[in-house]
């Protein structure tokens, strides 16, 4: 009895939000949600809610099955991207960014083979884009609590794999941690669980502190490499690099050696490029979701540039965002 009037008080929750005649809806959203969560896995006993479950503390998404379709068709992209815009003065990589799934142990949950999904993009994309594989320098603590993303200090195996796969120094300024600790991450969001907030922790070094940031879509605009006024904001993980943007350029006035990197990417490598910087004199990060490929002849140099094509797994799975060719959009 005690599960049925639960659930009668569940659906009449639902109707209520369905009518639309809720003065607040906005503010019942997320009562809502955690009544749903409850609900899911208390009552009816579902091992996730929407999607969202917890395991070990740390709130995952379940991103199954492997959808072949859609890594074909971001290789397709990426390989356009090399014949189109590159030539032989480039040197050319790629890299995937597991998710944290990747690193979910004694689980029943479904999860992608990732050993498939990395042998499916290697053979799909072209041969003489160079695979760098970063997925040792990554554990489960690599990843936010409530959040899809990697943490910045927890990156520097990850740089030193990628300067020992690309050929460039790794840094070499020391970094001072400072943080923010009030980050619920957009799994916790989702799942309106009462999750106990991240600690988001930027790092600071006298490159990144000299960093001159420029975004395509606000010309004459300078920024720093972290934005600290978006911790006031919705998703405080857009301090990196001005966040979700098209085009994003980060200049290092110190390293006068002129070597360029572009990076098309995703969000994870936000929090990355600053890692990078000390051994560049640029850098550029392009995301395709945000920019038409035809308009990069116009908005980037590509000449003599190291390229590194680095996507999440999770973008590899779900690739519509990605801006394509014309004639597949």
């Amino acid at each position: 009895m005690k599960h049925k009037i639960t659930a009668i008080t569940f659906l009449a929750v639902i109707f209520a939000l369905s009518i639309g005649n809720i003065a607040d809806e906005a503010a019942l959203r997320e009562p809502f949600r955690r009544v749903k969560t409850v609900f899911d896995t208390n009552v009816l006993q579902k091992l996730d809610s929407n999607g969202v479950f917890v395991s070990d503390g740390y709130i995952f998404k379940i991103d199954y099955p492997l959808n072949e379709a859609s890594v074909l068709r971001l290789c397709e992209i990426i390989n356009e991207m090399k014949n189109r815009h590159l030539d032989d003065t480039n040197k050319v990589f790629f890299a995937i960014a597991p998710d944290k799934n990747a690193f979910l142990e004694n689980s029943n949950r479904l999860v992608l083979d990732y050993n498939r999904k990395k042998e499916l993009i290697r053979t799909a994309l072209n041969d003489d884009i160079a695979y760098v594989d970063i997925f040792g320098g990554l554990t489960l603590e690599s990843y936010y609590r409530t959040d899809s993303h990697w943490r910045q200090e927890a990156l520097f195996p990850v740089a030193a794999l990628l300067a020992d796969g690309m050929g460039f120094s790794p840094h070499r300024k020391p970094f001072t941690e400072e943080n923010f600790n009030g980050f619920y991450g957009v799994y916790c969001r989702q799942s309106a669980l009462n999750a106990k907030p991240d600690n988001l922790v930027w790092l600071v070094s006298e490159t990144t502190q000299n960093a001159v940031v420029t975004s395509l879509e606000k010309p004459g605009q300078v920024f720093p490499a972290y934005d600290l006024s978006q911790l006031d904001g919705p998703d405080p993980y857009n301090i990196f690099m001005c966040g979700p943007a098209a085009v994003v350029t980060a200049q290092n006035p110190a390293n006068t050696s002129g070597r360029r990197l572009i990076l098309f990417r995703d969000s994870f490598a936000s929090p990355l490029a600053p890692l990078l910087l000390d051994a560049y004199s640029e850098i550029i990060l392009i995301d395709l979701r945000y920019i038409l490929p035809s308009l990069l002849d116009e908005a980037v140099d590509f000449s003599g540039a190291d390229v590194l094509f680095i996507y999440s797994s999770g973008l590899f799975n779900n690739s519509d965002s990605v801006r394509g060719p014309a004639s597949r959009r």
